[in-house]
């Protein structure tokens, strides 16, 4: 910060009346009441660039509360309970910059922003009379289905044994937090898959 204590002091002291009443002596009564009152200067300004860093949800610290009040957070989709400041950030400014779309892009840097770079999504085509011998079967619905594909591996995977439940899935694993978004924000006749890959 360029402004300082001294700087302070010194402004106020310029704005003293010329005479040997008003000392501008280091050790003067008047000097240090001018220094007490800087202190309180200085001290405003410090608030006011904290401020200022508070105005940007990417760098907020004591105010990102209010900014998850303002923008809605937590929701359905994230409770943040177990998040990171610096993911709580990156999920603020997403929603708070976020304008919408339909497109692969749009879905692709949503998945980005929720920290998946490098995904990348999988269209289905159903198969018709001309489709070549060797392509995948796929039906009329499956045109409605689009896969993402997040390149890592998923996390605390538990596949369905002879020791699970009958009710348990055949797979269990800790989501990503991009899923819960992108299925929101998906087109409302489509169903989006999520696959996790270690390429």
């Amino acid at each position: 910060m360029a402004v300082t204590l001294k700087s302070w002091v010194s402004s106020l002291q310029a704005l003293l009346p010329p005479g040997r009443a008003f000392s501008r002596e280091p050790g003067s009564v008047l000097s240090k009441l001018l220094g007490a009152i800087a202190a309180m200067y200085l001290a405003a300004d410090l608030q006011f660039e904290q401020l200022l860093r508070q105005a940007d949800p990417r760098q907020a610290s004591s105010m990102l509360p209010d900014w998850e009040r303002l923008l809605g957070l937590p929701d359905a989709c994230l409770p943040l309970d177990n998040l990171s400041t610096a993911e709580r950030q990156r999920i603020a400014f997403q929603r708070l910059t976020e304008q919408g779309g339909q497109s692969r892009a749009y879905f692709i840097e949503l998945a980005d922003l929720y920290g998946e770079p490098g995904t990348t999504i999988t269209e289905f085509s159903p198969f018709t009379c001309n489709s070549d011998c060797v392509d995948t079967l796929y039906s009329q619905a499956d045109q409605f289905v689009w896969r993402l594909n997040i390149p890592r591996a998923a996390e605390n995977v538990q596949p369905f044994d002879a020791n699970s439940a009958c009710t348990s899935s055949l797979l269990d694993y800790d989501a990503s937090i991009a899923e819960c978004p992108i299925r929101e924000r998906k087109p409302a006749h489509t169903t989006v898959l999520f696959a996790y890959t270690n390429s």
